[in-house]
């Protein structure tokens, strides 16, 4: 050990607090870097290998009919060295099948055979069985086995044929197949041929029903022949090989035709980007449809062109430039102290004959010491922090991403912690860079003077005796000097004579409010990130029964039996059916709007009468606490424009848009809440709920803004700015026949530009429409005033949806029907001993009972649900997203207090024989005391300006990130975390101040002044 390492070692021996301080600073950082770096590599693994389970490993599939040219192509590829592996699927047939096994298998049994490593290439693995080995063995999805009575060993037969397109009754002509490829999270051109009356169909097209998609062709299985199979085994698993449009894949080895539509699969060696995959793809397979495993490509690093991942991204480097930002100054300031604390050392070492190189190599040397032993236990800090949270949270991962077989694990790259030391290590070098070239620059005279430390600019001293002259001194002894005395008064000059002096502890300050305002931006911003992926809002209940009922006018004209209300099963409406003479006696249809208006209020009371009757009787069953119900209808809307949001101004979104005369139409949902949960809502908004049921003047709560998804990114839409009055189209009639439906369109306006437009339409013959001008019918409007604009909704309510939404309490159905489609019940129950899933089913069941045999309606449709599952992925998202903001927060948090605490306790300490030499003179504890303080006061202030700034600076790159993937977050500051930034600094500086005046009250005045710098 030479002269120079022997100094280094002795020097971090004499300062354990400040070395210990300073390995802790870099082991934070390498541990945080480690942190952010392996969250992502273990993400994208995870991630990876749940798409491999999921759908397999292939990177592009050809789309192909079978030929003889196309086997030769696949065998030349399986032959190529650049491919690493290949999988081959053809087309067997398709079986017809009844309509209740339509009901959970699709509309056909697709089969077809498989060739080569169709496990790990195509994610094809049997949950129970094994994959079949010749054409009369077949391994069929696994609702054939929980549904449908099959199992293993069984034999099942099924007609198999070849789906054929059909012109539909009156139709002529063709279409592009391109409309109907299926496009499972994959890319590509559609193809270009065309479909005719007796065109073959295969896989990887959709089932063509005229009635429903609207296009011209149906299509027949033809050529049927019966085929009897051996179930081998089931799968559980339907990726991306064994999901057609037209129906679960059943899968057999061989028995396609030659010219069969087949689809490859294959993996290939030494690509780098998604064009470098289509170049390979075509070569091997000229003129043939390529399609994509863009998810796959994805997560190899091949392709990354997901909004969500490069929000991903752009918070790692975000995230990564914050900490090696905030690492440089903590060490810099904690090596710039070190350096003049030993001023004089360094002096004497020149003046012995020590190089500007071997001071240097020794500041350089102490900082690479530190960074040996910090480095290493940042590592393992971080990577046993990583192991702790996805061990706690790594279910909840597993279950969001819908993977649960697979484990979510840590990913110890070794790249990552190359990247984490070195870029710890460079960190470390360019703190310690500065303060080394300082150290090797010390004059030997002034440091025997000690001037090094406290040198005083020419400008300095000029202000200092300006401001200690006689006839001035207290004059212009300022406002500190007013409140604290002496001690103000000191503070103040010595601020003027060395405005350098507290800068390195502004700095740190400011640099902590910066990484704790970093922590809540990223809180704040990701937190409404998950509000609008998970939808956002409280679920209401743990299962939910919901029912539509037919419009058509009751077998009873009255309103619901009283018992039917009550739900106790003695009368029904069905009992109460009606004769010939009361069908006869029915009232004639409305023909004008005001008529079709009051019908449509008079309907809405009675089918409320007969929900409120059927939540009565589902809240009687055993188990069920009820919570709630409600009733929705859609609504067509007329709102100021000064009211209207961007969503609803912005036509392209699809929610409405400005019409001719310059207000705004949309279609939005009305909300009817039983009165006892609206009561709770808008006492809750500071509201009167009675306020709400004046039948002479409607009033209504609407959501201020509301969520969406456009398929590229999330939306955070800006439905209603400020409260108003607006219309809504209660009924239209064109030439006294009451319009079918409203649909929207547009129309020209000023300057032939176009507007938004409501369009009415009228049922034609043959189920078609006729569409007519709604300035040419005769419309009904009423107005409803929106007394309050709300962010979150009612639990029963549900999340924030993408259009107008207005809630009012059910009991005004009686007076106006705000709705303009038939209203849809909901409602919502509790479990009372946990068993959710019985008392779904027990709901499920009492409340078919009740619609049949109590309800004079029928029903459109009926269901039930179980929200547990939908409840705990809701809260698994928030706890994941807070979880990993609460650790970088807290570690962020530890960074900042140990810069703070490093450079304040040191910059007091180092001023040890300035404070020895005040107390000397006369300077009393008190006035003492109130001199530390005036400059600590002034340290924040100094700190607290340029911090706020640069934290705006922080907040805006995270917010411009997470904008990528979500439009309409606004810009905000989180103000709760810009007061805990200030009070946690405030709470550092005391107690480094503390600890401080603690080491300088230690020394005596005669030893204080004798004292050398260490």
């Amino acid at each position: 050990m030479n002269a120079t390492t022997n100094f280094t070692v002795k020097s971090l021996r004499a300062n354990k607090v400040r070395t210990l301080v300073t390995i802790a600073g870099v082991a934070l950082a390498a541990a945080l870097l480690t942190a952010v770096l392996t969250t992502y590599v273990s993400l994208n693994d995870y991630l990876y290998r749940s798409e491999a389970h999921l759908a397999g490993t292939w990177m592009a599939c050809v789309e192909a009919d079978g030929s003889s040219a196309l086997d030769e192509k696949i065998v030349d590829a399986q032959a190529d060295p650049q491919v690493a592996g290949t999988a081959i699927m053809r087309d067997v047939g398709f079986a017809k099948l009844t309509a209740d096994q339509q009901n959970t298998q699709g509309t056909y049994l697709a089969i077809r055979s498989i060739e080569g490593d169709v496990g790990d290439i195509c994610g094809i693995t049997p949950s129970e069985g094994r994959l079949p080995e010749n054409d009369h063995e077949i391994m069929l999805f696994s609702t054939w086995n929980d549904y449908g009575g099959v199992n293993l060993g069984d034999t099942v037969t099924f007609d198999v044929g070849q789906r054929v397109a059909r012109l539909a009754p009156g139709e002529e002509g063709s279409m592009s197949a391109g409309t109907m490829t299926a496009s499972w999270g994959v890319q590509g051109e559609a193809h270009e041929s065309e479909i005719t009356d007796g065109t073959p169909l295969n896989s990887s097209m959709g089932v063509l029903e005229a009635d429903i998609d609207g296009g011209i062709f149906n299509e027949e299985i033809a050529n049927t022949e019966e085929r009897t199979y051996t179930v081998v085994g089931f799968y559980d698993r339907p990726g991306y090989a064994l999901s057609t449009d037209a129906g679960m894949v059943g899968v057999t080895a061989g028995g396609a035709v030659p010219d069969a539509f087949t689809d490859v699969f294959f993996t290939l060696n030494d690509v780098a980007n998604t064009q470098q995959v289509e170049e390979a793809a075509e070569a091997l397979f000229p003129d043939e449809y390529v399609v994509l495993h863009t998810a796959m490509l994805r997560y190899m690093g091949v392709s990354s062109d997901s909004s969500i991942w490069t929000t991903f991204y752009g918070l790692v480097m975000v995230l990564a430039a914050v900490i090696v930002v905030a690492c440089v100054s903590l060490i810099f300031n904690a090596f710039n102290i070190s350096v003049a604390e030993r001023i004089k050392q360094f002096g004497l070492l020149s003046s012995v004959g020590a190089s500007r190189r071997q001071l240097r190599r020794a500041v350089v040397l102490e900082g690479a010491i530190v960074a040996v032993i910090g480095i290493p236990c940042g590592l393992l800090i971080g990577l046993a922090g990583c192991a702790a949270t996805f061990a706690a949270l790594g279910p909840a991962i597993s279950q969001l991403a819908g993977s649960g077989e697979v484990a979510f694990r840590v990913a110890v790259n070794g790249w990552v912690l190359a990247a984490a030391s070195v870029l710890t290590f460079v960190t470390v070098l360019v703190s310690v860079w500065i303060p080394a070239k300082r150290a090797s620059r010390t004059n030997i005279i002034d440091s025997l003077r000690a001037a090094s430390g406290s040198r005083v600019s020419k400008r300095g001293a000029a202000r200092a005796a300006k401001c200690t002259g006689a006839s001035s001194l207290w004059k212009t002894r300022g406002a500190a000097g007013r409140v604290l005395g002496v001690g103000g008064m000191l503070a103040r000059i010595n601020r003027k004579r060395g405005t350098g002096k507290g800068r390195a502890a502004s700095v740190s300050l400011a640099l902590a409010i910066v990484l704790l305002m970093t922590a809540g931006s990223l809180n704040v911003f990701l937190g409404t990130l998950t509000d609008v992926v998970t939808g956002g809002g409280e679920m209401a209940g743990e299962v939910g029964v919901m029912a539509q009922l037919d419009v058509e006018t009751p077998q009873d004209a009255g309103t619901v039996d009283g018992n039917a209300q009550a739900g106790d099963g003695d009368a029904t409406g069905a009992d109460a059916a009606a004769t010939p003479d009361a069908a006869a006696t029915q009232p004639a249809a409305p023909t004008t709007p005001e008529a079709v208006a009051t019908a449509n209020s008079e309907l809405f009371a009675r089918q409320a009468e007969v929900f409120a009757g059927a939540f009565h009787d589902l809240s009687r069953v055993a188990g069920a606490q009820p919570v709630g119900w409600k009733m929705t209808s859609d609504a067509y809307a007329i709102v100021p424009a000064a009211m209207a949001g961007e969503a609803l101004v912005d036509q392209e979104s699809g929610m409405g848009g400005k019409m001719v005369d310059g207000r705004v139409g949309t279609v939005g949902s009305v909300a009817y809440l039983d009165d006892a949960a609206f009561d709770d809502y808008a006492k809750s908004l500071g509201l009167n709920p009675a306020d709400f049921r004046d039948p002479e003047h409607l009033r209504a709560i609407a959501l201020a803004r509301g969520y969406g998804n456009n398929g590229s990114v999330y939306q955070l839409l800006d439905i209603l700015r400020e409260p108003g009055t607006l219309e809504f189209v209660e009924a239209v009639t064109y030439h006294g026949e009451p319009a079918a439906g409203i649909g929207v369109g547009v129309t020209s306006g000023e300057g032939n530009a176009e507007a938004f437009a409501f369009q009415p339409y009228l049922e034609g013959d043959d189920d078609g429409v006729e569409w007519f001008p709604m300035d040419e019918a005769d419309v009904q409007t009423a107005s409803i005033e929106v007394v309050a604009l709300a962010d979150e909704p009612a639990p029963i309510v549900g999340g924030p949806g993408a259009g107008l939404q207005l809630i009012v309490p059910e009991s005004m159905v009686a007076y106006q029907s705000f709705g303009s489609t038939p209203p849809i019940f909901y409602s919502y129950f509790d479990s009372a001993d946990g068993d959710h899933g019985a008392l779904a089913e027990e709901l499920a069941t009492a409340g078919s009972a009740y619609f049949h045999d109590k309800s004079p309606y029928g029903l459109a449709f009926y269901s039930f649900n179980d929200y547990i599952e939908q409840r705990d992925s809701n809260q698994m998202i928030a706890t994941v997203v807070n979880v990993f903001c609460l650790l970088f927060a807290v570690i962020l948090a530890l960074i900042a207090m140990a810069n703070v605490f490093n450079t304040v306790t040191n910059s007091l300490i180092l001023r040890r024989r300035e404070f020895a030499v005040m107390k000397s003179v006369g300077l009393s504890n008190r006035q003492f005391r109130a001199m530390v303080a005036e400059e600590c006061v002034a340290w924040c202030i100094r700190g607290l300006v340029p911090g706020v700034l640069l934290s705006l600076l922080v907040s805006f790159l995270l917010w411009q990130v997470i904008s990528g993937s979500m439009t309409g977050l606004a810009f905000t500051l989180p103000w709760s975390y810009v007061a805990l930034a200030a009070a946690m600094t405030v709470v550092a500086v005391g107690a480094s101040v503390a600890y401080g005046m603690h080491r300088c009250r230690a020394d005596n005045v005669v030893e204080a002044l004798r004292a050398d710098a260490v």
